[in-house]
């Protein structure tokens, strides 16, 4: 009997050949993936056979000649471990498995040598330098089998990057081929999201397979029923039974199998079933913990009740699905994903299916077996339940993961606002309530509010919600006021535990007690410090709640009366930082979403303009009304320059016009300065206020605060003085009343500030471009015959729209059609044939116009260097008449005559080239006499500037607007792969895929500079590693002489296209232009090269038929151009960023 017995092993690994060793599923898809090379993830409960399965899986592939190593980390943890002695153990092993020791002279010299390294890139060096390129590995596959890697979470150092290591050796396979030789498989009692640390990634091991390793099936354990056979001629129902009650769980199986094998007497024929039954119950159930041997069930008790506060969750869900009939459809725990769907997974979800503890099956979670449902029933659960837990620690970790979260999605948030242009209070607002709430439920305050201090007004404030949406009321309370005021004045808390009412500090505190009807018993003000010992913010809880809370009973019943405790501002102390930076984050934010919405306001106000009734005084109006709304000013008014008179005008409604001289009051001190000025509450004690006070008087209307500030064109030259006047309190008020004069109003008792100013700089600046077109809209009819009122209306409004477009073509399209028309207007006016208009960029030295390509397929924007022929001699001389029968600044097409053309240069008030108008000499252009064009131009020269610096302008703004986009475009990149933490590969490759979107290119390719051979090299997908020597090719020329390179279509007509070609050849791809610029380290060290392939036509084509090579396709018969460059300028410098962080940190050549 004992000898029967002896072939059921319990606890330890079956022996490759054992004879008891089941086959399932999961050993062929393992054994099969692995042989095609694919990384597998086996992660299941405890004794379930994964040891088994492991050096069953070995034992096959080695057959079919795939090199292999298994490596036991329990064997290898220790809890004394340091990180390189953990690393340095498992190179060890796989030198050892693998036969390595001798050859590389016994790993701990070779360990040394890279001690400048980090532990994990040695290990990363050991598999790159000596294991891929041994050589008598050289023509095997190896698999590397980690078993138990749950033990590796028990050391006292994060493994997260361990586990991404073997991810970055799958995602290397891309651009080394030796990678494809290398794969992993990870055994253990864990999810990926406890490997990698990435709670939020629901599928951190995408490109693994998951195993999964089933309970036995009757017909797959028919095995062992050969060991019943001496106990009962009905063996096979001897193995039903025990199968009823292990519900075919490996070690139970086998364990019940053995208890059977070895029981004294033996069942009658036809009471199997209640034979072993009586067998479970006694040998198994009863007295389990004494009898659970070798440990089995305390496993999986211990697994549960370790949790923390998760074995509280885990026990409810549990006891959820104990208690659901298994015929039952409950929705709560139908449908429920298996271990292979692991991101459709809860967390507690996943931990009870790991610990083995439940199954799916149909659908639905489920106990796994009768001898679980009989150990952890009912009762066990509901006395578990009724463990208390330490509640202060369990509180706390809470709180400080809910104060990650939140920092994290203000991150996201703040980010996804600027990329999109839009700001909102309601994010702040929801971050700060949020908190409020945790720290009411941490520290049992009935009502908390979180003050942030505002430095420039040197007083605190709070968002409150007013309504539903996004409107908020701005709580503000000034330093040394209340007991909020004063904790921030001192930097010191204060705690009034009892008889609040009495105290004199309690004065607001009473005040909103009586405006909402509630009562204050104590109160903790505490300051949150940044590193300077200065304010950020004040959290004031109100009320400390007695423990336990019974919320039925009126308030005054659930006081403590002892109020806040020491622990209480102890435990404040410990979270003061990751709530400084949050609300540090807030204050800059909340800044960031009022000049964000300067935009907004501005874009509002000229897209509502009407057609029939648009003139310059509704125009500013317009856009005055939209900056007193942004600012919640009472009053705004915008003083124009009158340049024949020196001085600035205005209009106020019901009194007429109002004139000031530069240098008189405060708009004409700002208009003599050209600063911007801010008067706060009260201004009549303003030693410069007599002329607010004289305009007072003639008004009737109370000025109480102030913010003054220039509006400039883009030459710097004033166009006038915008002033708002009367920052209001958040709140409903009534309108002013005259009759109250010179008495200030309550709503007007407040100031603007620097936030105010920064989105009145931003709204001034835009103003300024509207406010110049506005005003020459009258010159252009001048200029035209046509009427432009409708033509500037729908510039003004095409502008508006523009500027928040997300490309570049409503942008090009708005400046083309403004110039398109300005060049018509001139045309007609004298009479040529055709005319163009060339800008002037000093700051790239450069002409500029817009075409119209054939058949109107787009707009290209033409540059002409300034740097050769009429275009330098243009630049550099700056004429002031007219260049006859000159060349014209751009070369004509091939084939065309050459037609000489005249050039009239338009130069700005302070001598410098605005632009040039170049006009065909053709019989019709000449009928009229130089002098008498000389004259209409001149004439109406001083009209023009305007238009033209007008376009400068907003050429400007193009680029300004390009800049950011590709800043957009960058943050978009990094954001996408920050769920994969600091995965550098990742960044890298996003980073390039979105210049090549943002260029329209078809390809871009990083080549990595090799310091140890001295070349470049990068992976091309579906043809692998290429190198290229320094000095060869276009990249290997970019890197020599460290100048960015840009060839125009076609390439293969270039000198140096050789080595392109012999690429294209390889690779079946045509190149036909190309962007190529070196990248630097912060040492200015040559890292690589950036290259963007193939400029593509705007527009929908097809992927490039590698059949057609080297027939060019139509759309790649272009050229990249400067405002590329600028884009990849800025892409450049975040790859080299990446590149270097990479290098410094240890991460050498494994990681791309």
């Amino acid at each position: 009997m004992t000898d029967i017995a002896s072939q059921y092993q319990i606890g330890e690994s079956l022996p490759p050949r054992s004879p008891t060793y089941i086959w399932r599923q999961g050993d062929r898809q393992l054994y099969e993936s692995l042989r095609s090379g694919v990384f597998c993830l086996v992660l299941a409960p405890p004794h379930t056979g994964k040891s088994s399965l492991c050096l069953q899986g070995m034992r096959r592939l080695r057959q079919d000649g795939i090199a292999c190593a298994n490596i036991d980390l329990s064997k290898i943890v220790k809890p004394e471990l340091t990180e390189s002695q953990f690393y340095a153990r498992i190179a060890y092993t796989l030198a050892n498995r693998f036969n390595l020791l001798e050859d590389m002279g016994g790993l701990k010299s070779w360990w040394k040598q890279k001690q400048s390294l980090y532990p994990l890139s040695r290990l990363a060096k050991f598999i790159d330098e000596v294991l891929l390129p041994c050589e008598f590995l050289a023509e095997q596959n190896i698999v590397i089998f980690l078993d138990k890697i749950d033990s590796a979470l028990k050391l006292p150092f994060s493994v997260s990057n361990f586990f991404r290591f073997i991810r970055a050796c799958y995602e290397r396979r891309d651009s080394r081929p030796a990678y494809k030789r290398l794969t992993f498989a990870l055994l253990g009692v864990a999810s990926p999201a406890d490997l990698l640390g990435e709670n939020n990634n629901p599928t951190p091991f995408a490109f693994a397979r998951i195993i999964e390793l089933n309970n036995f099936e009757l017909q797959e354990a028919e095995i062992l029923g050969n060991g019943l056979k001496a106990k009962s001629a009905n063996y096979k129902q001897l193995l039903e039974a025990v199968l009823s009650w292990t519900g075919g769980q490996p070690f139970l199986t086998q364990k019940l199998c053995k208890l059977v094998a070895e029981a004294p007497d033996c069942p009658m024929l036809g009471e199997e079933v209640s034979w072993t039954e009586n067998l479970v119950q006694e040998l198994v159930i009863e007295n389990w913990e004494n009898q659970d041997e070798p440990q089995h069930l305390q496993i999986i008790r211990d697994r549960l009740l370790s949790k923390g506060k998760q074995t509280i969750e885990l026990l409810k869900l549990y006891r959820q699905i104990l208690t659901v009939p298994e015929s039952s459809g409950n929705e709560a725990i139908a449908d429920i994903p298996d271990l292979a769907d692991l991101a459709d997974c809860t967390r507690e979800e996943i931990e009870l299916q790991l610990s083995g503890l439940v199954v799916k099956q149909s659908g639905k979670l489920t106990v796994a077996n009768r001898i679980y449902e009989a150990v952890f029933n009912s009762k066990w659960v509901e006395n578990n339940l009724q463990i208390p837990e330490t509640q202060e620690q369990s509180s706390d970790s809470k709180f400080t993961k809910a104060l990650a979260e939140l920092e994290r999605q203000l991150l996201v948030s703040q980010l996804a606002n600027v990329a999109k242009g839009k700001g909102s209070e309601r994010v702040l607002y929801e971050v700060v309530r949020e908190i409020a709430l945790l720290l009411g439920d941490l520290l049992a305050g009935d009502r908390v509010t979180i003050f942030l201090l505002n430095p420039e007004k040197n007083e605190l404030w709070s968002l409150v919600a007013e309504h539903e949406g996004d409107e908020f009321l701005d709580i503000q309370v000034r330093l040394g006021e209340g007991i909020a005021g004063q904790a921030a004045e001192s930097k010191q808390a204060i705690h009034i535990a009892n008889n609040l009412y009495e105290d004199p500090r309690s004065t607001l505190v009473k005040k909103s007690d009586r405006k909402y009807s509630y009562q204050t018993y104590n109160v903790l003000a505490f300051p949150i410090l940044n590193e300077d010992r200065e304010v950020v913010a004040i959290v004031q809880l109100l009320n400390k709640i007695a423990r336990p809370d019974n919320p039925q009973k009126m308030l005054s019943e659930r006081i403590d009366r002892r109020g806040f405790s020491a622990e209480d501002q102890m435990r404040l102390t410990k979270f003061a930082p990751p709530i400084c930076r949050i609300m540090e984050s807030c204050q800059s934010s909340y800044k960031a979403t009022k000049k964000l919405r300067a935009t907004a306001a501005l874009a509002e106000a000229t897209r509502s303009l009407d057609k029939s009734s648009l003139d310059t005084k509704e125009i500013l109006q317009r856009v005055m009304d939209a900056a007193k709304k942004l600012m919640n000013a009472d009053r705004s008014t915008l003083w124009l320059v009158d340049r024949d008179r020196g001085d600035l005008w205005t209009e106020l409604p019901g009194i007429g016009e109002l004139r000031c001289e530069i240098g008189t009051g405060f708009a004409g001190k700002v208009a003599q300065s050209l600063e911007p000025m801010i008067i706060p509450f009260d201004l009549y004690e303003d030693s410069n206020a007599d002329y607010a006070k004289n305009t007072d008087l003639k008004t009737r209307y109370r000025t109480c605060s102030l913010l003054c500030m220039p509006v400039l064109n883009p030459d710097g030259e004033l166009l006038g003085v915008t002033q708002l006047l009367n920052k209001r309190k958040s709140g409903d008020y009534p309108e002013y009343n005259f009759t109250d004069w010179p008495e200030p109003p309550e709503q007007f008792q407040a100031s603007f500030d620097e936030s105010d100013r920064q989105s009145m700089q931003v709204f001034n600046e835009r103003a300024g471009v509207v406010l110049q077109y506005a005003r020459t809209h009258e010159d252009l009819e001048r200029i035209a015959k046509i009427k432009p009122k409708e033509s500037v209306h729908n510039t003004l409004s095409m502008m508006s729209n523009a500027l928040g477009a997300e490309s570049d073509e409503p942008l090009y399209q708005t400046l083309y059609n403004m110039l398109d028309f300005t060049t018509k207007s001139i045309r007609g006016l004298l009479g040529a044939e055709q005319a163009t208009i060339f800008l002037f960029s000093a700051e790239e030295n450069e002409f500029w116009t817009l075409r119209m390509e054939e058949f109107g397929r787009g707009i290209v924007e033409v540059r002409v260097p300034a740097e050769r022929g009429i275009a330098r001699e243009i630049a550099t001389s700056k004429p002031r008449e007219w260049l006859y029968n000159v060349r014209s600044l751009t070369p004509a097409k091939t084939g065309a005559p050459l037609r000489k053309k005249s050039i009239f240069p338009l130069m700005g008030r302070l001598g410098n080239l605005v632009a040039v108008l170049e006009f065909f000499e053709d019989s019709a252009f000449s009928q009229s006499s130089a002098a008498d064009r000389e004259k209409q131009l001149e004439k109406r020269a001083e009209s023009m500037l305007p238009i033209l610096e007008g376009f400068q302008s907003f050429h400007r703004e193009i680029r300004t607007i390009q800049g950011k986009r590709a800043i957009e475009a960058l943050w978009s990149a990094i954001l996408s792969t920050s769920q994969e933490g600091e995965n550098s590969p990742a960044i890298v490759r996003l980073v390039m895929e979105a210049a090549k979107t943002l260029t329209n290119a078809d390809r871009s390719s990083l080549w990595l500079f090799d310091r140890d051979r001295g070349d470049l090299w990068t992976n091309i997908p579906g043809v692998g590693e290429l190198r290229c020597p320094i000095g060869t090719g276009f990249a290997g020329t970019v890197a020599f002489s460290r100048q960015e390179m840009a060839i125009p279509f076609d390439l293969y007509d270039s000198s140096n296209a050789d080595y392109a070609k012999k690429v294209d050849w390889k690779t079946g791809y045509r190149s036909c232009s190309l962007l190529c610029m070196p990248l630097f380290s912060f040492d200015g060290e040559l890292l690589g090269v950036t290259q963007l392939l193939n400029k593509r036509k705007p527009g929908e084509f097809p992927d490039y038929n590698m059949d057609d090579w080297p027939r060019v396709p139509d759309h790649f018969k272009v050229s990249f151009n400067q405002r590329d460059r600028r884009y990849m300028e800025i892409f450049n410098n975040q790859v080299g960023v990446i590149l270097e962080k990479a290098r410094q940190a240890g991460m050498d050549n494994w990681q791309w």
